[in-house]
């Protein structure tokens, strides 16, 4: 009785691994689900290497910000035990535009320090704009996080600048925060996070001028071969009229060594 039991869990385990698989590459290839929205956690594992997709798709009343979507491909290495390495490649679709390519990103993190239930790193980026009209960007982050077997809570503090001979404004603050919890059903994670544009340092915006999107993300993850995939799906609502109403959120990764 016991076996059936265990092989009936594990069937449907690798069905739904297989419907998790098939539904991201149907994503892949359906135009409209083609994110920056990404928690970075501070942790760095020596010697991991990662290819990653990750997009938002927007649902707003607003032209302008009706199906909307951002798309990054992305690879990473980590050289040492507190040093990784990021390349992203940033693809984003408006308003009557076609698929334009972004800009690019060169990023380091070099982690501080990694005590039995705390965690924090230090981020920086320089991103390389597509638009010859338009400044390169750097940006750096302090990453934070807190965290056990069963929880965790991330938090990204984001400062952002353009430079070069078309810069304009100052430095800008954005805050990104992940509460969550870990298999609460088999390999299944659930966690709700946020992500807060509040504008320039020195002239924050007003309330209704910032951008505010909270909501929540389930993530599974499983062995293949000798690789590991992750995948997420996450929903995100719009607080204020400068935010989208709503967004739709995914991302898949696949780790080997």
């Amino acid at each position: 009785m016991l076996k059936n039991s265990m092989k009936t869990i594990k069937f449907s385990l690798s069905k739904i691994r297989i419907f998790l698989l098939i539904l991201i590459f149907q994503l892949m290839y359906y135009k409209l689900l083609l994110s920056h929205h990404k928690i970075y956690s501070p942790i760095v594992e020596e010697g991991r290497q990662s290819f990653e997709w990750r997009g938002h798709f927007d649902v707003d009343d607003r032209v302008e910000k009706n199906k909307a979507h951002h798309h990054v491909l992305e690879t990473e290495y980590s050289w040492t035990s507190f040093w990784q390495s990021e390349l992203e490649f940033h693809l984003s679709d408006k308003e009557n535009t076609p698929m334009d390519w972004e800009k690019t990103e060169f990023q380091n993190q070099l982690q501080i320090f990694d005590y039995k239930n705390w965690a924090s790193a230090l981020y920086f980026s320089y991103n390389v704009v597509s638009k010859s009209d338009t400044a390169d960007e750097i940006e750096y982050k302090y990453l934070n996080q807190f965290y056990n077997e069963s929880f965790g809570f991330i938090s990204n503090f984001i400062f952002e600048k353009e430079v070069g001979k078309t810069a304009e404004g100052s430095t800008t603050f954005s805050l990104s925060n992940y509460l969550y919890v870990k298999d609460i059903f088999f390999d299944l994670s659930f966690g709700v996070l946020g992500f807060s544009e509040f504008g320039e340092i020195s002239d924050t915006n007003t309330f209704g001028n910032q951008e505010h999107q909270y909501g929540f993300q389930f993530e599974y993850e499983f062995e293949l071969s000798d690789s590991e995939i992750e995948l997420a799906l996450g929903y995100l609502h719009g607080l204020t009229d400068a935010s989208s109403n709503h967004a739709l959120l995914w991302n898949f990764e696949f780790e080997f060594n």
